[in-house]
């Protein structure tokens, strides 16, 4: 399982998203909330979406979780 954050900021990214990330991630923003570990980016996503409604995968790092 692999550990993912959600940003806070939605200015970061054309679509004003939330964006998920996966540990390691080069496009990791400083200011995020854990969202704990999980077996794929859609898990991430769903529990990003108890915290927010607009949610996207990171292109760099869930790009099946990525909506464009």
């Amino acid at each position: 399982m692999d550990r993912y954050w959600v940003n806070h900021r939605t200015d970061t990214n054309p679509n004003n998203d939330h964006e998920v990330h996966k540990e390691r991630c080069s496009k990791m923003p400083s200011d995020k909330t854990y969202l704990g570990e999980h077996p794929d980016c859609h898990s991430a996503v769903r529990k990003a979406r108890t915290y927010y409604s607009n949610v996207d995968g990171c292109s760099n790092c869930c790009p099946l979780c990525h909506n464009g």
